[in-house]
């Protein structure tokens, strides 16, 4: 039975175990989540699903599969490779404390989620989760953002893939906190992509409240903005222990621009380090990476205006003695 919940398969010559493969070996319990009307259901069903407490282990949706989780427990959800969900305001409350969604597959083969109204958005209302290895799907004008984090400390979006259907079938934002203070502290956002096509999407990353300890890292956003489509945004929030380093933020952009292209707020007393992060944009002019004044500390970042030139650190190089 331990084999069923745990499922590991055997490696091939030079393969490597991957985080993945061992991320259900702690404590918690292995949730698995596919179709019923997915090809192999009732084969994978009879071979995965165990029944223990009186639950079982497989699921025919992600919202159902974290229902079953114990909170705190460290329970993981696997969801099979193809699966598909179409996303609303509710179907998918990620509201158990513990509990990483990991989507199984590569490429287009990972499970796909796909946001069919304005208000559609994954809630995140569970401290210590994460989301690992799907691709999400806007298909309507301004879905306001893919994730929405309540009182979801330690929540962690890592490996995932945001595309859109078209320029006026998009997503504003992907990730947004709520607006109570250090809800979401411990926030990781690692190695995501999002290619955007809107032109006056709103950040990557929205901030709503004071938060601590975020980690932005690995991330890649390729956006036709020429307008908006920030990397972060802070408003008048403050962030302090914050680590934004090694992102790629291209955008159309635009000349002139008065905010910052990759981080903009209006806070001065925030504390972190943003470093060695990339951005493009047709801006020229004033080339403003950051908006200057938050009290973050600024190293090896580089920013062009240029097609095919290299980008030069911003903010200018300290030359105190």
């Amino acid at each position: 039975m331990a084999l069923a919940r745990l499922h590991l398969k055997p490696l091939a010559d030079g393969e490597k175990i991957h985080f993945t493969d061992i991320i259900g070996m702690g404590r918690g319990r292995t949730f698995w989540v596919m179709a019923s009307t997915a090809t192999g259901y009732k084969a994978f069903f009879d071979d995965h699903n165990v029944v223990q407490d009186g639950t079982n282990s497989v699921y025919n949706t992600v919202d159902a599969a974290i229902s079953a989780c114990t909170a705190g427990r460290g329970d993981v959800v696997y969801v099979t490779e193809g699966h598909t969900e179409t996303v609303t305001a509710t179907s998918i409350a990620h509201d158990v404390a513990g509990v990483t969604v990991i989507g199984l597959g590569s490429g287009q083969n990972r499970p796909t989620f796909t946001y069919g109204a304005a208000a559609a958005t994954i809630t995140i209302s569970g401290a210590n989760g994460g989301w690992v290895n799907c691709r999400f799907v806007a298909n309507f004008l301004d879905v306001a953002s893919a994730f929405t984090l309540g009182a979801a400390k330690g929540f962690t979006l890592q490996g995932n893939e945001f595309t859109e259907t078209s320029s006026t079938l998009n997503f504003l934002s992907i990730v947004t906190t709520g607006a109570t203070d250090n809800d979401a502290d411990d926030l990781v956002v690692r190695d995501n992509l999002w290619i955007g096509l809107n032109t006056t999407p709103l950040a990557f990353i929205s901030i709503l409240a004071a938060e601590s300890g975020l980690l932005a890292e690995d991330n890649s956003c390729f956006l036709d903005a020429t307008s908006g489509g920030e990397f972060i945004t802070l408003a008048a929030k403050i962030i302090s222990a914050a680590r934004i380093r090694r992102n790629n933020h291209i955008v159309v952009g635009a000349t002139g621009t008065t905010t910052g292209i990759f981080l903009t707020g209006s806070g001065t007393t925030s504390k972190g380090v943003v470093h060695d992060n990339f951005c493009s944009s047709l801006d020229t002019t004033t080339e403003l990476m950051f908006t200057a004044g938050t009290g973050l500390d600024y190293f090896r970042n580089e920013y062009t205006g240029v097609a095919d030139k290299s980008g030069y650190i911003v903010p200018v190089i300290d030359s105190s003695a």
